[in-house]
């Protein structure tokens, strides 16, 4: 039986979870918690299902089905979005075929109101559908405070959001280019240790309190 307890983090990439995973054991080991974290990755809020819910089970089910532990080794599921762009309305989405995509399939364009640019209607609809379906899950998991396993076990979940995405938060610059995102994270965990990725997050959060901060994120999309 195992006697160390386990948190599962659930992120969105492998980047993210190279950074999150260093960072969080720094935390464990900096407060001399007796836990271990897993971390999983992968973009499973756009996925269309009955209930969100099993997306965050079927996560953990996968965890844990690479190692012997049990349902009951684990006291909590932190979850860590990127808001992408399911707080923008169907009016930020513009269609633009005289930009330069290159290989992306959209660019954010962050000065005055808002704008995701594509390069036709098809995309357009892409996007909008798919960060429609992750809005309506995020919706429902922001007040998810736990999720009732298939053997019983209760486990404590919480969903957070930091930013558009990880390098948009690491330099406060929605138009990195995607290729930089190993050489971003990299050199941030190169250069800042767990205690300056606490103050980061502390400058860009907006409120204290868990349910305002989604509430504030909510009127964006209206």
């Amino acid at each position: 039986m195992s006697e160390k307890k386990y948190v599962l983090f659930i992120v969105e990439g492998k980047s993210d979870r190279t950074f999150y995973g260093e960072y969080f054991n720094d935390l464990i080991s900096k407060n001399n918690l007796d836990l271990d974290i897993k971390v999983t990755g992968g973009d499973i809020l756009p996925k269309k299902v009955d209930d969100p819910v099993n997306l965050i089970k079927d996560a953990f089910y996968e965890e844990l089905g690479k190692t012997k532990l049990k349902e009951t080794d684990f006291v909590k599921i932190i979850q860590i979005c990127d808001t992408d762009g399911s707080y923008f309305s169907e009016e930020q989405f513009v269609v633009d075929d005289r930009k330069e995509y290159y290989d992306k399939s959209y660019l954010y364009s962050p000065y005055g109101k808002p704008n995701i640019y594509v390069r036709d209607q098809a995309s357009k609809e892409y996007l909008i559908n798919k960060w429609k379906t992750k809005y309506q899950n995020q919706t429902i998991l922001s007040k998810q405070e736990s999720i009732k396993m298939d053997g019983g076990t209760n486990i404590p979940y919480r969903l957070f959001y930091v930013s558009l995405f990880l390098e948009h938060l690491l330099k406060n610059d929605p138009l990195i280019d995607p290729h930089d995102k190993r050489d971003c994270v990299e050199d941030y965990l190169e250069y800042n240790d767990i205690d300056s990725f606490i103050e980061l997050l502390k400058s860009k959060k907006n409120s204290d309190n868990f349910g305002a901060s989604w509430e504030i994120i909510e009127q964006k999309k209206r």
